[in-house]
């Protein structure tokens, strides 16, 4: 069965206090992308105009250390979302995403979300609810992290 993009935005917990009206009005100009195993979405230090939903499919996320190495920061998969940063502290891209597999997207304009949030300011507010929740919860889960690395160097120093 397909689903709307509306359907899928609604399943986001970003976007699941939206009514299907609102979710309509971010859908308009939200493109559906498909990558193939390998493929970028966009590369570190590029400049941010979209952020993603994804539908289907594995991605990692990648940093470069000095040396110019590349080291895995975290995998993101069917259901999660990516490259907000930019959107809230106007950015360049802090790491390079790309596809573990086949992978289904919807890309968010920046700027077609920042002109309804701007438009909408009930809309805006649970918006920026959701992405703050979420952020906390990725500060706890790095700070729990962090944590545990110290321990660990400790036991093993």
């Amino acid at each position: 069965m397909q689903h709307t993009t509306e359907e899928i935005l609604h399943q986001i917990y970003l976007f699941s206090s939206f009514s299907m009206d609102e979710l309509a009005k971010i859908a308009e100009k939200t493109k559906y992308k498909v990558l193939e195993q390998g493929d970028a979405v966009y590369q570190e230090g590029n400049d941010a105009k979209a952020f993603y939903v994804v539908m289907y499919g594995t991605l990692k996320i990648l940093t470069s250390t000095e040396k110019g190495d590349d080291v895995s920061v975290t995998t993101i998969a069917t259901g999660d979302h990516f490259g907000e940063f930019p959107f809230l502290d106007q950015g360049k891209r802090a790491g390079t995403v790309e596809a573990m597999e086949r992978c289904e997207l919807l890309e968010i304009p920046f700027e077609h979300l920042q002109h309804i949030l701007d438009s909408d300011k009930e809309l805006a507010l649970k918006f920026y609810k959701g992405i703050t929740t979420y952020l906390v919860k990725r500060m706890r889960l790095l700070t729990h992290d962090l944590a545990y690395a110290r321990e660990l160097k400790k036991r093993y120093s």
